[in-house]
């Protein structure tokens, strides 16, 4: 008896919970009525489009923000903007949805309720840009730069500073020390201020891809302020600490000028040479070669530069300054060439050379922007006037004066005035 009583309670309280029918039945509807929450169910989907734009906000108004992520709920799909901000996401279940715009350094934003209809493409607040804000140090950052773009150099240099004060731990930290140290050394020309700048995010942040920049440029401090011996060591250590660098060739480009500056001709030509064995594939071999020839030049070894010179125009004859696109190495080294047969007393040699700069060369220039041309005329009459042709010298003086009548010597000086003179002399001296 007590077991049946039992029995019948067991039964009673199975009785009393659902079925396995009436589970299965109730995860079915809660699964549908999940996916007619959500706008969309497997059968017959109904779906729409989204567009519009994001900006950033910045101290000179809002502006285009590109390579943000845009998401929004009810699709899989994704858009990153593009560089006028503009997005676009199809393939989204209709309804009312959440955008998402998600970048780097900036505040995640979410705009409620867009609405999206069936083959509609909702234009989110109208075509009027969505504006985000950067992070705190992100704005800074973005600020200084923007400032610095604009050429503010101490606004810029002012907001930089401000962002280390107030994030000294910020992504964006060995950034503005950097700026900080650059715009002291190209901007304000103030170069032990600079080198400090630069030191500075050396040791304070070893690891920033900045920091091959900052060694340079203590280099470059050094340099400019005529101390080529701390120059030196400040470039091996770049070529030293950092290998892999695509900086080393300028650096030992520049190791080759510090040593040319003190007067070091002999170890100046060893470290331009390395250039062009360690760095085949660099800028900066065709001036090293040209400075190889003119370091043998400032030490009146006249015959071996005159070899080097035809090297740099024989291997090199459309390589270009470092930094100036359109501006030959060639015509330079063809001038010295005629330089150097004068100096050596071979003026007919050297007459050759120069009318090959202005038959082969007419529009090149020096690095100040005077033209080569008007000075190798001149250098003509000068060696007509060496050897004692007098016709010849006079005539191509004259030439200088009819095709240069504008052109000027490193010092400001007129060469026409000055070939002026020299016709003069000879119609004085040796008339016909």
């Amino acid at each position: 008896m007590l077991f049946l009583k039992r029995y019948f309670k067991k039964i009673e309280k199975v009785a009393k919970g659902p079925s396995i029918v009436t589970v299965i039945f109730l995860i079915i509807l809660l699964s549908f009525s999940f996916l007619l929450l959500n706008g969309c169910i497997f059968s017959l989907p109904s779906k729409g489009s989204v567009e519009g734009y994001i900006y950033e906000d910045t101290i000179i108004g809002p502006r285009p923000l590109e390579g943000a992520l845009v998401s929004i709920t009810a699709s899989s799909n994704t858009a990153i903007t593009d560089e006028e901000g503009y997005f676009r996401i199809d393939e989204v279940c209709i309804g009312a949805r959440t955008l998402t715009i998600n970048k780097e350094g900036y505040i995640t934003c979410k705009i409620l309720a867009v609405v999206i209809k069936e083959n509609e493409t909702t234009l989110v607040y109208d075509g009027n840009p969505i504006v985000i804000s950067p992070q705190d140090d992100k704005y800074l950052f973005d600020s200084g730069i923007i400032y610095y773009n604009l050429e503010y150099y101490n606004d810029a240099l002012t907001t930089f500073q401000q962002l280390l004060s107030d994030f000294p731990d910020s992504p964006y930290a060995d950034d503005a020390q950097y700026y900080i140290g650059y715009i002291n050394e190209n901007n304000f020309h103030y170069y032990i201020q600079a080198l400090l700048e630069y030191q500075a995010l050396i040791d304070n942040y070893p690891d920033s891809p900045y920091a091959e920049d900052a060694q340079l440029g203590i280099g470059n401090c050094y340099y400019a302020t005529y101390d080529y011996s701390h120059a030196i060591e400040a470039y091996q250590k770049l070529i030293d600490d950092y290998p892999q660098t695509s900086l080393a060739p300028r650096a030992q480009y520049y190791i080759g000028h510090s040593y040319r500056k003190l007067f070091n001709y002999e170890q100046a030509i060893i470290e331009y040479s390395k250039v062009i064995d360690n760095y085949p594939e660099s800028e900066y071999i065709a001036p090293a070669q040209y400075y190889i020839a003119y370091s043998y030049y400032e030490t009146k070894n006249y015959e071996q530069a005159i070899l080097e010179f035809q090297l740099t125009i024989d291997n090199y004859p459309d390589s270009t300054w470092p930094g100036e696109s359109e501006r030959l190495i060639a015509p330079c080294a063809q001038y010295y060439i005629g330089y150097c047969y004068s100096k050596l007393g071979q003026y007919l040699e050297a007459i050759a050379a120069y009318q090959i700069v202005i038959d082969h060369y007419p529009d090149s220039t020096w690095s100040d922007g005077r033209g080569i041309p008007p000075e190798a005329q001149f250098r003509i009459g000068d060696n007509y006037r060496a050897l004692k042709y007098w016709p010849e010298a006079r005539a191509a003086y004259q030439l200088v004066i009819d095709n240069y009548p504008d052109s000027t010597w490193w010092d400001g000086a007129s060469i026409p005035e000055s070939a002026q003179y020299w016709i003069d002399w000879i119609d004085e001296n040796h008339p016909s």
